[in-house]
């Protein structure tokens, strides 16, 4: 094997071990607590105390979500400038400004991206992430310089988004539901939220490899992206319930939505 493939190799060891240890530790922190809950009821009855099932049901709420996200990100990336500049054949000036573009895209947004999803909902910002990205990913396929440009634009709208709404959603929920009271920390969640990152990208870039491999265009890791977007969304809209930055503002499930997009 090439430099490449041992390290490679030896980057999937490591993170599939650091995944084990975690899933043991988690898994004995479950069950201490499972005895706990035993106990406690025994001795004050069924109060109204978080359990460990609710701990886990939060995590199979959000983590599903979260590596779907990240595989569809990870998937693109490797493969943005080859498709613009190889791919494509454009000049290096286009190819630059594109990627400015999503720079200032990000940038832009980030003014008011956390706001508006304080207000109007963040379940309903994971959703309008997941929206755009598969716009985004969609306009590869076009040659036109201007669609590529919107299609820039959109990405970087929905960098911000990923990297705000995400997170946000899931400490809000957290505390809505309690689960400061349980074995499940939020230093656990963002450590496995790490692992998992980690993981998903050696793996994305594997499968984006493959992919451009067998169909001899780098599109279709973008289209690999939509593929996990697509079930991403319909798994917030079941799953999800909606929460806001306004602490008197009771959770809801549905109509939010509607409000950011302005419908």
């Amino acid at each position: 094997m090439d430099f490449y493939q041992v390290n490679l190799v030896a980057f999937v060891l490591l993170n599939g071990s650091m995944v084990y240890q975690q899933y043991k530790k988690e898994k004995a922190a479950e069950i201490s607590e499972k005895l706990l809950d035993c106990d406690t009821e025994s001795l004050i009855g069924d109060a109204n105390i978080p359990r460990a099932d609710s701990a886990t049901a939060f995590t199979k709420t959000f983590f599903p979500v979260y590596v779907l996200v990240w595989a569809a990100d990870w998937l693109q990336g490797p493969f943005i400038y080859t498709l613009y500049k190889d791919e494509k054949q454009l000049p290096e000036e286009i190819v630059a400004r594109l990627f400015t573009t999503g720079f200032l895209a990000g940038a832009v947004s980030a003014l008011f991206v956390g706001s508006l999803a304080d207000r109007f909902g963040r379940r309903a910002a994971c959703m309008l992430y997941c929206v755009i990205t598969i716009l985004s990913c969609v306009t590869v396929l076009s040659d036109n310089t201007s669609i590529l440009f919107f299609g820039r634009a959109l990405g970087g709208l929905g960098t911000t988004l990923m990297y705000t709404v995400f997170e946000a959603w899931m400490v809000a929920e957290y505390n809505h539901r309690g689960l400061e009271r349980t074995s499940l920390k939020l230093s656990t969640i963002f450590g496995r939220m790490t692992t998992l990152s980690s993981v998903v990208a050696v793996l994305s870039g594997l499968v984006g490899q493959g992919l451009v491999s067998y169909t001899k265009t780098n599109c279709a890791p973008f289209i690999a992206s939509v593929c996990c977007l697509v079930p991403a969304a319909l798994f917030i809209w079941i799953k999800w319930t909606e929460n806001f930055g306004d602490n008197n503002t009771s959770h809801k499930t549905g109509p939010s939505l509607r409000l950011l997009l302005g419908g």
